[in-house]
């Protein structure tokens, strides 16, 4: 796995520096080499915030499922399945399967249950994308004219965001139906599976199946019920996204290319795109989508938005891996035992 996860993002590194010679190295290094610090200082700071208000995310949700347990114990977890994320190829959906595993050992829960807590915080965790994403295309039509490469991909995009909507809203609406269906497709598969391991078709017997999935269900329901604790983490995981945003919105001060917050909003809601290339937390994907949009939609060359996603990305991404790397050494070595509640 370590050297998957190396290999990977060797890659991406690769691809990254591929970019930044195809751009024009000289002109990225040059606007990086007269950034002023002070004021990039902010985009770390803004970071640092961001990652404190999604454990508080965490620990809102958390507190749900089980007796709270004390702040750092989780803003740990979530730092070290953060770093879990960010090191692995498509660990943004991957990793929650490990996290999840880490939660129900400190929280002396069964496994079910941490995985749909890890799952209702991480959602609301990136739910701000979108409504922050729809504020920042708000701002663009109202403030100035929408590009032609960028209008050309404005209708099907929010008639795909429509569709998914609509199909999550029935999908959770219908989800004892859900539920059933995927219980029967996990027996069906067991025939298969157990030619391969008998062990783990064992394991998929159906009755285990549904256990399992009840305490997932249940969870969720849970989670979903107690309006107070949802209402209080959904405000945190937006006034997060926000930190991003600022991280940006400082980058881009720094580097003596000042852009509108609303337009910083919208590259942040954009670049999540870049996710989808398959490196380790985006690499060189979330670069290059979010030097076009800056290009497309502020007044900036592409060597200069080149190098404030640079900077960004290093403010955000690479800061997020070492606390998040360092969390998780910390946590090895000192191993903590559950606490109780304070």
């Amino acid at each position: 796995m370590k050297r998957r996860a190396l290999l990977a993002l060797g890659l991406a590194l690769l691809v990254l520096g591929l970019f930044v010679l195809v751009v024009g190295w000289e002109e990225v290094l040059g606007a990086i080499r007269h950034a002023s610090l002070s004021v990039y200082a902010l985009a770390f700071v803004a970071s640092a915030g961001c990652l404190l208000c999604r454990a508080y995310v965490w620990h809102r949700v958390l507190a749900v499922v089980d007796r709270p347990r004390p702040y750092w114990l989780v803003a740990g977890v979530f730092l070290a399945g953060t770093f879990g994320k960010y090191v692995l190829p498509y660990g943004q959906v991957t990793s929650g399967v490990g996290v999840a595993a880490v939660v129900s050992r400190y929280y002396d829960s069964e496994y079910e249950e941490g995985l749909a807590a890890v799952v209702s915080a991480d959602f609301l965790n990136y739910l701000p994308y979108y409504t922050f994403g729809a504020i920042g295309i708000g701002y663009l039509l109202l403030t100035r004219s929408l590009p032609t490469a960028l209008g050309r991909y404005t209708r099907p995009g929010v008639v795909v965001l429509a569709a998914l909507t609509l199909l999550l809203a029935i999908l959770w609406n219908r989800r004892e139906g859900v539920r059933s269906g995927a219980i029967d497709a996990v027996a069906g598969l067991r025939g298969t599976v157990a030619r391969i391991s008998p062990r783990v078709a064992r394991q998929l017997r159906r009755e285990n199946v549904e256990g399992r999935l009840e305490g997932f269900s249940e969870t969720l329901e849970l989670v979903s019920r107690n309006r107070r604790s949802g209402g209080i983490a959904l405000v945190a995981a937006h006034v997060a996204w926000l930190g991003l945003a600022t991280a940006l919105y400082a980058t881009a001060l720094a580097i003596g290319t000042p852009i509108p917050f609303g337009l910083a909003i919208l590259g942040v809601a954009l670049s999540k795109l870049g996710f989808l290339v398959p490196t380790p937390g985006g690499v060189g994907g979330v670069e290059i989508a979010l030097a076009s949009v800056l290009t497309l939609v502020a007044p900036i060359g592409f060597a200069t938005a080149t190098a404030v996603a640079i900077l960004y990305r290093f403010a955000t991404y690479w800061f997020t891996v070492l606390v998040g790397g360092l969390t998780s050494m910390a946590l090895t070595l000192t191993d903590p035992t559950p606490p109780e509640a304070d």
